[in-house]
């Protein structure tokens, strides 16, 4: 769930396909390996912690005192960071393909995230003055967050021996969840049930909420530093950073003009594309929805995010299983269809209302999510993150078998665009729907939109292997 555009293990295929090219040789050390993997999960805290449950939701309900407002303008702020991602990721991509050294990239993305995790700190209650650069630090964390994705994972076919390569990109998937349940209790522990909280923070002054970027700033620095001192990076080559950019857009200008060949292919990556951004608006937008709508408390928060941490591990586990039973196109259908079905829930429920029916509030409210809204949003939320998690795991699977076996490479390049190109589509849809209508529930039924949509066009696919 952390990483929920491009996260977790690569599929057989893909991997096999990477094997193929770095040829049969020794990897890194043990540790070097460990190294890499433990930063790939030590990116996760962030996106929990700042762009999911805690610090979304605090900003768009108390830096920013209008929920619907807030929502309108987190919206924004996280479509600005997808924007530029989108036209940068091609870039770096590019680089990356291109076969340099990622270390030096790696380093930078540390020295951009590291101070702009760190200043969300001085986003304080209601404020106006300085706002301006605490959303500009949103977006520089964002560049930081998703550009080490790029640079970490082109690292690891150099990383990875022979036949270990699924394995070490399972094993960073699976410390990203860990990561994420160890801050999570972290911050109950520390702050939440502590009657004197660590470093004397204030929660009447949202300072536990405001500290979670230096927490996860913490996190990326640390685990940075073995993966820099024992990870050996992957070789240089002979061209110029201007050059290596040059020869991977002319790749990919080539790709993209093959595709026409493969339609069925295409039309996946349509649908993907579409139901994607579902998938997008559902996940990231969790903290917002429930602070702003419900006004739950930074420890229910919390506890939504270590139940669907395990709900998400789980759900991968039965993806796979699924998609062995009955297939990739049928199982991806299922899982995006079930987002869907969320949504709808999602969209049905005020603080007295569930499935657009009023209820009574409880005569003796008690437990941590004490009314019926407060258990059911729960309940459609740990159902999206089962159905986006397996979504991801069996729509990486279709892309495997659709893909040219030639192209494979090339074919699994487009999947990763088709995932960042536009992902700054859904976010920037709840931001305008949210301003027009003056309603939170209007924005979180932009969700809809896109996975019906999608879902739409993956009736037109047909689960067969593409010639070539």
């Amino acid at each position: 769930m952390a990483d929920i555009v491009e996260g977790g293990p690569l599929p057989a295929a893909e991997a096999a396909a990477l094997e193929a090219r770095t040829g049969a040789h020794r990897g890194a050390s043990p540790l070097g390996q460990f190294a890499w993997a433990a930063f790939d999960g030590a990116r996760s805290p962030y996106n929990v912690l700042v762009n999911i449950f805690v610090f979304s939701a605090y900003f768009s309900t108390v830096v920013v005192p209008d929920s619907v407002r807030g929502q309108a303008v987190w919206s924004y702020v996280t479509s600005t960071g997808a924007f530029l991602v989108a036209i940068g990721a091609p870039i770096l991509g590019a680089i990356a393909d291109a076969g340099g050294r990622r270390k030096p990239w790696l380093i930078a993305t540390v020295i951009l995230g590291v101070p702009c995790m760190s200043l969300i700190w001085f986003a304080t209650p209601g404020m106006s003055h300085g706002l301006i650069w605490v959303m500009a630090a949103i977006v520089g964390s964002t560049l930081a967050f998703e550009y080490s994705a790029i640079f970490c994972n082109a690292m690891l076919p150099n990383v990875a021996p022979q036949g270990r390569l699924g394995f070490l990109s399972g094993l960073g998937f699976a410390l990203g969840n860990f990561f994420g349940v160890l801050v999570f209790l972290f911050f109950l522990l520390a702050w939440s049930w502590n009657p004197h909280p660590l470093f004397g923070l204030d929660a009447a002054r949202h300072e536990p909420e405001r500290a979670v970027g230096m927490l996860a700033a913490a996190w990326f620095a640390v685990f940075a530093i073995p993966l820099l001192l024992f990870t050996p990076d992957s070789p240089g080559t002979s061209r110029s950073v201007p050059q290596a950019v040059s020869h991977g857009l002319k790749t990919l200008a080539g790709t993209l003009s093959k595709l026409g060949h493969y339609r069925n292919a295409a039309t996946f990556l349509g649908a993907r594309m579409l139901y994607n951004e579902g998938f997008i608006v559902l996940m990231l937008f969790t903290g917002v929805f429930a602070a702003g709508i419900l006004h739950w408390t930074p420890t229910m928060l919390i506890a939504e995010g270590l139940i669907n941490s395990v709900v998400a591990a789980l759900a991968g586990l039965g993806a796979g299983w699924l998609d062995t039973r009955i297939g990739s196109k049928a199982s991806s259908m299922l899982f995006v269809g079930g987002c869907l079905a969320a949504n709808l829930v999602l969209c049905s429920v005020t603080p007295d209302m569930v499935f657009f029916i009023h209820v009574a509030p409880p005569l003796v409210p008690h437990g941590l999510f004490p009314s019926l809204p407060d258990k059911v949003f729960l309940v459609a939320q740990c159902s999206c993150a089962m159905f986006v998690t397996g979504g991801l795991v069996t729509s990486r699977a279709l892309m495997a078998k659709l893909s040219p076996r030639a192209m494979l490479n090339e074919f699994f390049g487009l999947f990763a665009l088709s995932g960042t190109a536009t992902s700054f589509i859904g976010p920037l849809s709840i931001g305008v729907l949210t301003t027009l209508a003056h309603s939170q529930r209007a924005g979180v039924a932009v969700g809809i939109v896109f996975l019906l949509s999608g879902l739409l066009v993956m009736t037109l696919v047909k689960e067969h292997p593409a010639e070539g």
